[in-house]
């Protein structure tokens, strides 16, 4: 595996080709870009393709585009968004943008928190991936926007996990749950 850090991304390319890719939002605070390179499991690493914009503001066609400067696309064999914290904004953002594989929601901010409905997924609902631990998000979970997404997210069914783990822990929960889903 090999890490480029770019204008507004780091590229990390796996030994695999073709390579699935996986566009990884994140978080306030600096958990974002290369905060991420020691959050994803060296199994992953090694045959899936990431691009971690440095910061959520970070447009997604932008970022591809730094992703194919350095893997050319007929390289990359499905695209998949995530969002970590915040950055779950981003994926309810760019959901239409590509034909996305998987939708990954790492203890996500809830869609209302970056003005879209919590129903903004719905139609996407058998690609969701999530792990979630709503007490991360504080006493009242931002008004209870968290858990009312939570509860919303439970009653489609979605795929996703409840676990007691810390907000900085679950993009490496995250991936150990559903790393299977890009390596088959």
């Amino acid at each position: 595996m090999a890490v480029t850090e770019l204008e507004t991304s780091v590229v990390m390319m796996p030994e695999r080709k073709p390579a699935p890719a996986i566009v990884l939002y994140g978080g306030l605070y600096h958990l974002e870009g290369a905060w991420f390179v020691k959050q994803i499991p060296a199994a992953l690493t090694a045959c899936v393709a990431f691009v971690l914009p440095k910061h959520y503001t970070n447009k997604c066609t932008t970022c591809l585009d730094e992703l194919h400067s350095q893997i050319a696309a007929d390289d990359i064999s499905s695209y998949s968004l995530c969002g970590y914290s915040r950055g779950g904004v981003e994926v309810y953002r760019y959901r239409d943008l590509k034909d996305w594989k998987i939708f990954g929601l790492i203890d996500p901010t809830a869609p209302s928190m970056g003005g879209f409905k919590d129903t903004v997924l719905d139609a996407k609902k058998d690609r969701i991936r999530c792990v979630y631990w709503v007490p991360n998000w504080g006493k009242d979970g931002y008004g209870g926007r968290i858990p009312a997404f939570a509860q919303h997210l439970r009653d489609l069914k979605v795929d996703m996990k409840e676990e007691a783990v810390g907000h900085k822990h679950m993009p490496t929960y995250f991936f150990k749950t559903y790393g299977k889903e890009w390596t088959g």
